[in-house]
C-alpha cells in the first residue's frame, strides 16, 4: 500500500463530505422570499384570513399584507394596491 493512499482517502472522504453537505443545504434552504413579486396572487386563496402584519419588500418597494391558513398553517403575502 503506497503511502499517498491514506492521505488521499482521509482528504477524498472530508472533501465528498463537504460536497454533498453544501449541496443538501442549497437544495433544503429556505426559498419563500426569493420572489420578486411577479407571481404575486391578485388575491389569497381560499381559507385564508387576513393578519394585521403588513410589510416593505426592500427589494421591489412594494408593501405586502400577510394572509393566514388556520387550517394548515401557510402564510401568503399578497401586494396592496
Amino acid at each position: 500500500m503506497n503511502a499517498v493512499t491514506p492521505f488521499l482517502l482521509f482528504y477524498g472522504a472530508w472533501l465528498i463530505g463537504i460536497i454533498v453537505l453544501f449541496l443538501l443545504g442549497y437544495m433544503i434552504y429556505d426559498k419563500r422570499y426569493k420572489n420578486n413579486g411577479a407571481n404575486t396572487p391578485a388575491k389569497p386563496s381560499n381559507g385564508f384570513l387576513s393578519t394585521p402584519e403588513v410589510f416593505i419588500d426592500p427589494k421591489d418597494g412594494f408593501t405586502y399584507r400577510v394572509y393566514y391558513n388556520p387550517r394548515s398553517g401557510d402564510r401568503e403575502y399578497i401586494r396592496e394596491k
